[in-house]
């Protein structure tokens, strides 16, 4: 029987501007099994990216509950939301988020070895090469074009073995080539790693190589194509 990673219930998300309260996201409720592929899609200012912040444990919701595997989220400070979140999940993100006085190996290397992780050099060298770079590992990223730094980005995501990889729009700052090979690349380790994605694409393309989508509107869960996600009442 497959584990269910994520579970969603009755999720809200609020804040408060200069003259009223603004909804982000209303009654969002969804599981998601272990190893599965999810894309969330909508139109911009939807709140797709405040979702997968939410689902990260990067924020907290104004109501409702996430689980991460057995944890859940919504009852932890952030001291303890960051040790889940470095005990299980990975992101690739839009602009690279690499460290501009670090070389590519040493990008990919630290996130293990501030978790203490053994070999992390000679496992960072292992995802460097798996994405195509093993001869680029000296490089800064100022020397690295941006399909490049992307895969530098995508090594070190994986090279910490998360269960759970979150991707918000990570082929939206590359040429459309560029983006379909680091597509590619990412459903490519995805797979051999047997890790739960969810990203966060524009890309209707990228959308349809994942095994459910959910399409965000105006804050709410609208719509799904789902292979394995479990929708439910907010009763659940």
């Amino acid at each position: 029987m497959s584990e269910t990673i994520l579970r969603v219930r009755s999720v809200n998300k609020t804040v408060n501007t200069a003259d009223q309260e603004l909804t982000i996201l209303q009654d969002i409720n969804f599981d998601l099994e272990a190893g599965q592929s999810l894309a969330i899609v909508g139109p911009s200012g939807a709140g797709k990216s405040t979702l997968l912040g939410l689902l990260a444990g990067l924020d907290e919701p104004s109501s409702g509950d996430i689980w991460l595997a057995d944890h859940k989220i919504t009852d932890m400070n952030e001291e303890s939301r960051a040790s889940v979140r470095a005990e299980l999940v990975g992101f690739v993100f839009q602009t690279f988020q690499l460290l501009g006085s670090l070389t590519a190996l040493e990008n990919v290397a630290l996130p293990m070895e501030l978790a203490g992780t053994k070999n992390a050099q000679d496992r960072a060298k292992e995802y460097l090469a798996k994405v195509g770079l093993a001869q680029r590992t000296s490089h800064y990223p100022k020397q690295l074009s941006g399909g490049e730094q992307q895969r530098v980005a995508v090594a070190r995501a994986f090279a910490c073995a998360p269960k759970l990889l979150f991707a918000d729009e990570p082929t939206g700052n590359l040429d459309q080539a560029t983006g379909a090979k680091i597509s590619d690349l990412l459903f490519e380790l995805n797979e051999q790693a047997d890790t739960t994605l969810i990203l966060v694409t524009h890309e209707q393309r990228l959308a349809e190589r994942c095994q459910t989508t959910i399409t965000i509107d105006g804050g709410r869960l609208t719509k799904t194509s789902a292979s394995r996600l479990l929708l439910t009442r907010a009763s659940a």
